[in-house]
C-alpha cells in the first residue's frame, strides 16, 4: 500500500501498517504535512456531511427505495426527506457513488442469496398429532428474497465502510473545478464544452487539457494542439483528442462517443490497450469494463440537444427544417435548392449565422418574411 493510500485509510490499518506509517510520518516532514491536511479535510467533510445528511440511515433507505424493500413507514420517511437528500447528493458527488454502491451490493447479495438457497421447498412428511416437532420436521428454507432487515444491515455496513472512501474522493477532487447544468464553458485556449441539462464536468486547475465528465452529455469543441492532446475521462473510459468536435454521453457504467470532425481514440480505463480510433461521423461505446464497440455510423440527428445541426450530405431542405426546430421558427428553402446535398455545422453561432452560411454554400440569399426565413436564389 502506498503512503497516500495508507493516509486515506489510516483508521482501518492493522497495527503493523499503522506503526510503519507512524515511522514514515516522523521521518518525512512533507508526508506529515500531507497527513495533517488530510485530517483537516476529513474533519471538514464529515462536518459538511453531518450538516447536509444528519441521518445516514436515510441514505440507505433512499438507495433501497427503487425496489420493494421498504415498509410503508420507511417509504414515507424517504418521501419526506427526498428534497434534502437530493440537495445533499448534488452538493456531495461522492454520495451518489455511495447510493450506486449500496444498490450494487444489494443486487450482489440477493444473487448470492438466490444461489445459496434451494429453489423450492421440500415436502415434509406428516407427523403424528402429538409428536414433538424436531428440526428435521421444519420446512426447508425457500429461495425467497432475503428479509428486509438482512439487506438493510448489509447496506448500512456498506455506508459505514464508504465513509473513508467519500473523504478520499474529496481529497482526490482537490484541484478540480466542478461545473454542472445547461451551460457552455470556454477554456483558456478557446476550446468550448457545452453541457446538457444534468451533466457534471470537472476541469483540472493544473492541466488545461484535461477534463472529467462525471455524468451526462457534453459537446466538446477542442482547439487542435498536437503537442498537447486533450483528454476526457469518464467513470469507465478515456477519450484522447488532438483537435476536434465530438460528444460524450457518460453514466457510471457506460460511455458513448460520437465524432463530428477530427480524430479521437476511445479506450476503457480498465484496459487502455483496447482502444478504437473514430473517423468523422462514427460512434462507439464502452459498456462497463468491456472493450469499445466497433466504430459504426452515427446518427448526427441525435445531437439536436446541442442546438447545432451537424450535416453530412444532408439536403438543404432538411438542414432548414432542423434549424427551424432548433430555433423555434420557420425556415424554408426554394424548391430548386432544397435537394442540394450540404455538409457542415450550422447553428453554433446563432440562427442568423447559420442561415448566412447555408445561403453562401448554395449561392443564394436569405429573405425574411412574416412567418420566418426563406433561402432563395
Amino acid at each position: 500500500m502506498s503512503d497516500s493510500d495508507a493516509i486515506a485509510f489510516f483508521d482501518a490499518l492493522p497495527p503493523d501498517e499503522r506503526a510503519a506509517l507512524d515511522t514514515a510520518l516522523r521521518e518525512q516532514p512533507a508526508l506529515a504535512e500531507a497527513f495533517a491536511r488530510w485530517q483537516s479535510l476529513r474533519a471538514g467533510v464529515r462536518a459538511e456531511l453531518a450538516r447536509d445528511l444528519p441521518d445516514r440511515a436515510l441514505l440507505v433507505l433512499y438507495a433501497l427505495a427503487d425496489d420493494d424493500l421498504l415498509t410503508d413507514d420507511e417509504q414515507a420517511q424517504v418521501d419526506a426527506a427526498r428534497p434534502a437528500i437530493d440537495a445533499a447528493l448534488a452538493a456531495h458527488p461522492g454520495l451518489a457513488a455511495a447510493v450506486c454502491r449500496i444498490r450494487a451490493d444489494r443486487d450482489a447479495f440477493e444473487a448470492a442469496w438466490a444461489d445459496a438457497m434451494p429453489s423450492a421447498p421440500e415436502a415434509v412428511p406428516a407427523r403424528p398429532a402429538h409428536a414433538p416437532r424436531l428440526a428435521a420436521d421444519r420446512p426447508a428454507l425457500r429461495a425467497a428474497r432475503p428479509t428486509r432487515w438482512v439487506v438493510r444491515v448489509a447496506a448500512m455496513l456498506s455506508v459505514v465502510a464508504f465513509g473513508s472512501l467519500l473523504t478520499w474522493m474529496a481529497m482526490r477532487d482537490a484541484g478540480w473545478e466542478t461545473v454542472a447544468g445547461d451551460q457552455t464553458v470556454t477554456l483558456a485556449d478557446g476550446s468550448t464544452i457545452q453541457l446538457a441539462e444534468g451533466a457534471r464536468l470537472q476541469l483540472s486547475e493544473d492541466d488545461a487539457r484535461t477534463a472529467r465528465l462525471l455524468g451526462g452529455r457534453a459537446l466538446f469543441r477542442i482547439v487542435r494542439d498536437e503537442a498537447h492532446p486533450f483528454e476526457v475521462t469518464t467513470p469507465n473510459a478515456e477519450v484522447m483528442v488532438l483537435g476536434t468536435t465530438f460528444t460524450v454521453d457518460a453514466t457510471e457504467a457506460e460511455t458513448d462517443v460520437t465524432l463530428v470532425s477530427g480524430v479521437v481514440t476511445l479506450q476503457p480505463r480498465a484496459t487502455p490497450d483496447a482502444a478504437v480510433r473514430l473517423a468523422p461521423g462514427e460512434r462507439s461505446r464502452v459498456l462497463a469494463l468491456d472493450a469499445p464497440t466497433a466504430p459504426e455510423a452515427a446518427d448526427l440527428a441525435a445531437l439536436a440537444w446541442t442546438g447545432t445541426v451537424f450535416s453530412k450530405e444532408l439536403t438543404a431542405g432538411e438542414i432548414a427544417r432542423r434549424l427551424g426546430v432548433a430555433f423555434d421558427t420557420s425556415v424554408a428553402v426554394d424548391s430548386a435548392l432544397a435537394g442540394e446535398a450540404v455538409s457542415g455545422e450550422f447553428g453554433a453561432d446563432g440562427l442568423e449565422d447559420a442561415l448566412d452560411k447555408l445561403a453562401l454554400v448554395l449561392g443564394a440569399r436569405v429573405k425574411a418574411d412574416g412567418a420566418g426565413f426563406r433561402i432563395v436564389e
